[in-house]
C-alpha cells in the first residue's frame, strides 16, 4: 500500500511539473514575437564588450550602440549593417548612455568621468559637464530627451530633467514612497513612466513633476533593469537575472513573459536594457552576449 501511494505521488507531481513546464512554455511562444536581425560587430578582435545603451534615430534609420567595454558608439543601418565606429579621438571613458537631439548634439554619461558630455560633430569638440541639484554631485545614469535632457542620478534614484543649453536643473521627479528611487524610465505620450526594482512598481509622471500613479507589479519579477512602452500601451518590463521579459497591461495585470536565457541566436544572457524602434521592433541590448537582439511580430 505504501509503495502504491509513493507511485502515485509521483505520477501526480509529474503531472503536476508537466503542466506547469507546459504552461510556461505556451506563454512564452504565445508572445508572437519572433527573432528578426542582430546588431553586432562581425569581427572577433573588434567585437562590442559590454553594450549598455541603444538610441534609435528615426529620422536618419540608424541603431547607436554604446559599447561601453571598448569606450565607443557605433552606428547601424535598419538591416543590421555596422555604418560607423565612433571613439571621439580616444576621449570617451566608460560611457555607458547616449542620446541625438534634433540639433544634431550627441550628449553621452561618461561614467569614467562621471559627466554628462556633449559631442559637437560639426566642430569636433566634446564639452563635458558635472551635474548638480540643489548643491549636491549628481551620478548620471540613463538617459533620455524631449525639449530637456532627462537625467537619472544614480545616487538618489531620482530623474532630474536640465535645459539642455544651460544644464540647469528645472523640474526632479521622486517618489515619496519608494525605498530607493528609480533603475529606468522612458518618456512616452507626454508622460514619464519609471521603474522602481526593489519595491516592483512603475510610476507615471507628468512632464511637470506631479506623480500621477503608481502601478504596483506583481511577484514575477526576479531583478528588473529597464522598461519600455509598447505600441499598444503594453508595459514590457526586463528582468536582468532571469533573462526574459514580462509583459503587463497598463493598469499592471500579469500578461505574459517570453525569451529564454542562453548564447545562441534569440537567447539573453546578461540583458540590460529593452527599447522599441519605430518600425514595430522590441531591441534588447546583452551585455553578456556583447550584441542587440532585434525581435519583431
Amino acid at each position: 500500500m505504501k509503495n502504491r501511494c509513493s507511485v502515485q505521488y509521483g505520477l501526480l507531481l509529474a503531472l503536476a511539473l508537466s503542466l506547469a513546464l507546459a504552461g510556461q512554455a505556451w506563454s512564452r511562444s504565445a508572445s508572437g514575437w519572433q527573432w528578426s536581425l542582430v546588431l553586432k560587430q562581425d569581427k572577433v578582435s573588434d567585437a562590442m564588450r559590454m553594450p549598455t545603451a541603444l538610441f534609435i534615430d528615426g529620422k536618419q534609420g540608424h541603431y547607436y550602440v554604446v559599447d561601453s567595454g571598448r569606450n565607443r558608439l557605433l552606428s547601424f543601418d535598419r538591416q543590421g549593417r555596422l555604418l560607423h565606429i565612433f571613439n571621439a579621438g580616444k576621449g570617451l571613458k566608460t560611457p555607458y548612455d547616449m542620446v541625438r537631439t534634433d540639433s544634431g548634439d550627441i550628449w553621452v554619461v561618461e561614467k569614467g568621468k562621471n559627466s554628462l558630455s556633449r559631442i559637437d560633430l560639426k566642430a569636433r569638440r566634446i564639452t563635458t559637464a558635472t551635474l548638480r541639484y540643489r548643491g549636491a554631485l549628481v551620478y548620471p545614469d540613463r538617459l533620455e530627451a524631449a525639449d530637456l535632457l532627462y537625467v537619472l542620478d544614480k545616487a538618489s534614484g531620482r530623474i532630474i530633467a536640465y535645459d539642455p543649453s544651460s544644464l540647469k536643473a528645472r523640474t526632479a521627479f521622486t517618489c515619496p514612497d519608494c525605498a530607493s528611487g528609480f533603475v529606468d524610465f522612458r518618456i512616452h505620450s507626454g508622460r514619464l513612466w519609471a521603474l522602481d526594482r526593489q519595491d516592483r512598481q512603475i510610476c507615471r509622471f507628468r512632464l511637470d513633476g506631479t506623480l500621477e500613479k503608481t502601478l504596483p507589479l506583481d511577484g514575477r519579477l526576479n531583478f528588473p533593469v529597464s522598461l519600455a512602452i509598447g505600441p499598444s500601451g503594453s508595459l514590457y518590463v526586463l528582468d536582468r537575472h532571469s533573462r526574459d521579459i514580462v509583459v503587463y497591461d497598463q493598469a499592471g495585470r500579469f500578461r505574459y513573459r517570453f525569451l529564454d536565457r542562453g548564447i545562441s541566436r534569440g537567447q539573453l544572457y546578461y540583458p540590460v536594457e529593452i527599447r522599441f524602434d519605430p518600425w514595430g521592433g522590441l531591441c534588447v541590448v546583452d551585455e553578456g552576449n556583447a550584441r542587440v537582439e532585434i525581435f519583431r511580430r
